[in-house]
């Protein structure tokens, strides 16, 4: 009697490992290897490709490249009305980014339309240069590291949560180099 339900509890153990196996595999999602140019942001194509995002510039009021003598808060701009890329909801993003204190990696960051242009409110700090974004419109990421070497870290960046129709950027701390795309409803063309 004992061997049977032994037996039995092997058997069972086996076919839940064996579904959990099955399972893992068609859920395993595609991890691309670093691509050769580090200044990019890239995307999946429907092949697994890795594809760049196109960079449109931004400008601001503020005096990014001096130490602010206080705080303010103004807009970052990106003209146009919209990206010329639209993605999925939940796009998967690829980058390279440092691991050097003081430094963050881009941020998907949800702008507003505004008369022909994209904006999100930038704000800059007392005694320091550069600017911020202010919080509210940074999307919160999910980030997962697939490769490093040395300071430098390449990585996947995704929403944590299904983005919402709407323009988009992925802000650094360069205005000349900002990745943009849109999430479109299906009614929208």
């Amino acid at each position: 009697m004992d061997y049977r339900v032994a037996s039995k509890r092997v058997l069972v153990a086996l076919v839940f490992s064996l579904a959990a196996n099955v399972w893992n595999v068609r859920t395993q999602e595609f991890l691309p290897s670093p691509p050769s140019d580090k200044t990019l942001i890239y995307i999946l194509d429907s092949h697994n490709n890795l594809v760049p995002l196109p960079f449109e510039s931004g400008h601001t009021p503020l005096k990014i490249t001096q130490k602010a003598k206080n705080s303010k808060t103004s807009y970052l701009e990106i003209t146009g009305e919209k990206a010329a890329t639209t993605l999925v909801a939940t796009p998967r993003l690829f980058l390279f980014t440092s691991e050097r204190q003081g430094t963050h990696p881009p941020f998907i960051v949800w702008m507003e339309s505004r008369r022909g242009a994209r904006r999100a409110t930038a704000v800059t700090q007392a005694g320091m240069s550069g600017f911020a974004i202010d919080s509210a419109e940074i999307v919160k990421p999910t980030v997962r590291v697939l490769a490093k070497s040395g300071d430098e870290v390449f990585m996947e960046i995704r929403p944590r949560t299904s983005l919402v129709p709407g323009e988009y950027a992925i802000i650094g701390d360069d205005l000349t180099r900002i990745a943009t795309f849109r999430v479109a409803t299906e009614s929208m063309p």
